[in-house]
């Protein structure tokens, strides 16, 4: 946290790197789960940080949706978290729920801004 932190403020502070211009928009991207070592984010600490220092933050629960949280909804529900402070959740059907496809949710704004930038 004390990194991600450190990174943020930096980003916040000297702007963009040639030109010091502020960011319109920093991102931190986090796996709900990361399957290589079964390790949990640490998601109330990263919301805080997101909170602070005005970030969005996406969250991959390809591997935890369905497999943590008292009804397999995720890392949200396992840390008590309110889904609406993730901006963007993205997952699989086919690890948890044996299913193809995939979902990506979020705001209207988020959601479009994807639809424009990566399909």
């Amino acid at each position: 946290m004390h990194s991600l932190e450190k990174l943020l403020r930096e980003a916040v502070c000297s702007g963009q790197p040639r030109t010091h211009r502020p960011w319109k928009k920093i991102l931190i991207m986090v796996e709900g789960i990361y399957s290589m070592e079964g390790s949990l984010v640490r998601l109330p600490e990263i919301i805080a940080l997101k909170k602070k220092y005005k970030a969005y933050l996406f969250v991959d629960e390809a591997h935890s949706i369905g497999a943590v949280g008292p009804t397999g909804r995720g890392v949200t529900e396992l840390f008590n978290v309110n889904p609406a402070d993730v901006d963007v959740m993205m997952g699989t059907f086919t690890k948890s729920f044996g299913a193809a496809g995939g979902y990506i949710a979020g705001k209207k704004v988020a959601m479009d801004f994807y639809l424009i930038f990566f399909i």
